[in-house]
């Protein structure tokens, strides 16, 4: 039997309670077994300037560690796994045969709806209500990818399953309600949710409140306390769907991945532990499981800078006793800008992470192999000394240093989709009207390829022919522009 080493734990957890200062936003940790809570440490306040001291039923956003309690709601209503989106959605069609599994374990191909909104120039605070989201965003004419050949994260897969869920009837946040655990399950940011603290987002040298205006949809609804995760994650592990949710996914090939349905599988030296994270705007939140122990780490904030699934993974270590055997790269490759030799695939290169289409990931090494601890964004690289190889989401990949090629007005004029329109000028892109009008330059990625920065991304702009282009992020890669005139 592993022996656990309480205390540890709980020194790490204070350690890591004490970054966060009284006078700022904050958040718990608690660890808790079948004998019930064995630490539970908190600090910073639940709400800026108002010095209420976060703790253990602080109500905060759980982003989407959401996703593994509907995976157990999809599982318990028998709904089949095999099942595909466009046989339980026929009035809205998603192209490819995506199954409900695949769609669950990150393995759909399935552009991500918040990505594509920025794509079209929607900041994340505008409103977008449930049925025309579905409507428009089930009217995509491709995938990212082909379904069951990659794990990429995205959360229109739970999207859409909760639509098929909500046509037999079954509503998550109903439930949500009956297994009696407090969490909730808000449909929008701007629901009352009873005792909820605000999330926190650090801007200009202050704090601000964080929000969104899309739809929550079951990729990230619930809400609750540290005190509501650790009773209903109690309570799953000695239920049947625990065991299905819990195990991998292989792609369609056979390979195993680490992402199963709404859970992930980090290693602990020889042992695979269960857990998820969750971001949204001023929310970070994690936990990880010991099954065979009844044993969880819980942690919840309500700052956008913690981070939530590190701290979770050092407090776990400490009550294993587990020393960690990677260290984080330094220096892997030369810094800069990477892209594959066509298609919308680039990557930056920074002393110890790299950014794949917009998203970072940290990076570990193991002998001359770089690799992310993320299951659900796996990336294993090599660096010859002339490109970088290995694999991205489980596909091969190859990625060479950017080579510059101006647009040479190639690219002026107006671009429109949906009736989103931008414009550009020589080696600039006019994004956004009125005092949300941004300029930025194109940056060569080479082979027709440019990055450019609008609401704060940095999206890839690849021309297809002469007056159509595509627009892409790390979740969604599939949205074209037509040029309207020069």
């Amino acid at each position: 039997m592993t022996f656990i080493h309480w205390s540890a734990g709980a020194e790490r957890a204070q350690a890591a309670c004490d970054l966060w200062p009284s006078d700022g936003p904050g958040g718990v940790i608690l660890g808790f077994d079948r004998d019930g809570v064995r630490f539970c440490v908190a600090g910073g306040a639940e709400r800026v300037g108002e010095r209420r001291t976060f703790g253990a039923d602080t109500v905060v956003r759980w982003a989407s560690v959401t996703k593994h309690v509907f995976a157990a709601f999809v599982l318990e209503s028998g709904l089949s796994l095999d099942a595909t989106l466009g046989s339980l959605l026929p009035m809205h069609p998603v192209p490819g045969a995506v199954t409900v599994r695949q769609a669950m374990a990150m393995q759909g191909g399935l552009p991500d709806t918040r990505d594509m909104l920025t794509l079209l120039g929607m900041s994340a605070e505008t409103e977008t209500r449930a049925p025309h989201l579905l409507a428009w965003s089930s009217g995509i004419d491709r995938l990212n990818a082909e379904p069951g050949t990659e794990v990429a994260y995205s959360n229109a897969g739970y999207r859409l399953v909760e639509a098929a869920m909500e046509a037999r009837g079954l509503r998550f946040a109903d439930w949500v309600r009956e297994q009696g655990h407090g969490m909730v399950a808000p449909d929008y940011w701007t629901e009352p949710v009873a005792g909820l603290v605000p999330g926190h987002v650090p801007r200009d040298g202050r704090w601000v409140q964080g929000g969104q205006g899309m739809h929550l949809s079951a990729a990230g609804s619930l809400a609750g306390s540290v005190s509501h995760l650790a009773s209903w994650l109690g309570d799953l592990m000695g239920r049947d769907a625990f065991a299905i949710m819990a195990a991998p996914v292989p792609l369609k090939d056979g390979r195993m991945t680490g992402y199963g349905l709404g859970l992930r599988q980090t290693q602990f030296g020889g042992r695979m532990l269960p857990g998820h994270g969750g971001a949204q705007a001023g929310y970070r939140s994690c936990f990880l499981l010991m099954p065979e122990q009844g044993l969880g780490i819980c942690v919840v904030t309500n700052r956008d800078d913690a981070e939530a699934s590190v701290i979770a993974e050092t407090v776990m270590a400490a009550l294993l006793g587990h020393r960690p055997t990677e260290t984080r790269v330094q220096d892997f490759a030369p810094p800069g800008l990477y892209a594959a030799a066509e298609g919308n695939l680039w990557a930056e290169m920074r002393p110890s992470s790299i950014i794949v289409r917009d998203a970072e990931e940290k990076l570990f090494t193991s002998g001359d192999v770089a690799m992310s601890h993320a299951p659900q964004s796996p990336i294993r690289l090599r660096w010859t000394g002339k490109v970088l190889e290995g694999e991205i989401g489980h596909l091969p990949v190859q990625l060479f240093p950017a080579w510059d090629e101006p647009a040479n007005g190639t690219l002026d004029g107006w671009w429109e989709r949906d009736g989103a329109t931008f414009h550009i000028t020589g080696d600039r892109v006019h994004w956004g009207v009125g005092p949300r009008a941004e300029v930025s330059d194109l940056t060569s990625l080479g082979g027709g390829r440019w990055l450019f920065t609008a609401l704060g991304r940095r999206i890839c702009l690849r021309r297809l022919d002469a007056d159509r282009i595509e627009l892409s992020l790390s979740r969604a890669r599939i949205i074209e522009y037509v040029r309207l005139s020069a």
